[in-house]
């Protein structure tokens, strides 16, 4: 697996965004609601290569994930949050969704995160690591729930979607995580400023570097 970094012109997105919540007052719709919603479009348009590894197979799925890590208390703790089918969603709708998740781990009232974030702190890395192999390939790549440790039957998405901009990062590299079971990674950077060619002329865009 090889990484892609490239700077993305967000100009007109977050033009769009603004109009968004000019449009509504129920939730504030943030490029990362943007980023999320265009990628389950994206799954959904390559559904057909959509799905996991099982005993060494290929296994399509019919349901399309996408998982969005937010972090909470500056970065001390990245909450996952699993919208399936969202490319049904509008994007206000997307929006709404992850919100409403997000707001539940702040506040400390995500029962299945808190459940399968409990035993980390005083479980050994060395027994830690192998443990989440076995979990994370009976849950995700199984799609089996194991309720005791948390983790619900759609826990993780087909594709995970970091933005370190929230935390002032310009570009940054997601890790490999196999108990992710993910098809793909993308990290999303703190938009900038920078001068670009359009039409021949040099002008000023919002510019921001995704790695994938």
């Amino acid at each position: 697996m090889s990484y892609v970094v490239e700077d993305i012109n967000v100009t007109k997105a977050l033009a769009y965004i603004k109009e968004l919540n000019e449009s509504q007052s129920e939730v504030k719709v943030t490029l990362t609601h943007l980023l999320g919603h265009s990628i389950a479009t994206c799954l959904y348009k390559m559904r057909r290569d959509v799905g996991r590894i099982t005993w060494g197979y290929f296994s399509h799925s019919k349901e399309i994930g996408t998982t969005t890590l937010v972090d909470v208390e500056g970065g001390a703790d990245l909450v996952p949050v699993t919208l399936w089918d969202a490319h049904k969603l509008t994007v206000i709708e997307f929006a709404k969704q992850c919100t409403a998740k997000v707001m539940l781990a702040k506040n400390k009232k995500d029962e299945s995160h808190n459940r399968s974030t409990a035993s980390a702190s005083f479980v050994p890395s060395f027994v830690l690591q192998p443990a989440l192999s076995i979990l994370s390939y009976i849950n995700v790549a199984l799609g089996i729930p194991i309720p005791q440790m948390g983790l619900k039957k759609n826990s993780m998405g087909h594709f995970i979607l970091t933005n370190i901009g929230t935390l002032g990062m310009q570009q940054g590299f997601a890790p490999l995580c196999p108990p992710m079971r993910a098809m793909g990674l993308c990290c999303a950077g703190k938009v900038q400023k920078k001068p670009v060619v359009i039409d021949g002329e040099i002008v000023i865009q919002d510019m921001m570097c995704c790695t994938h």
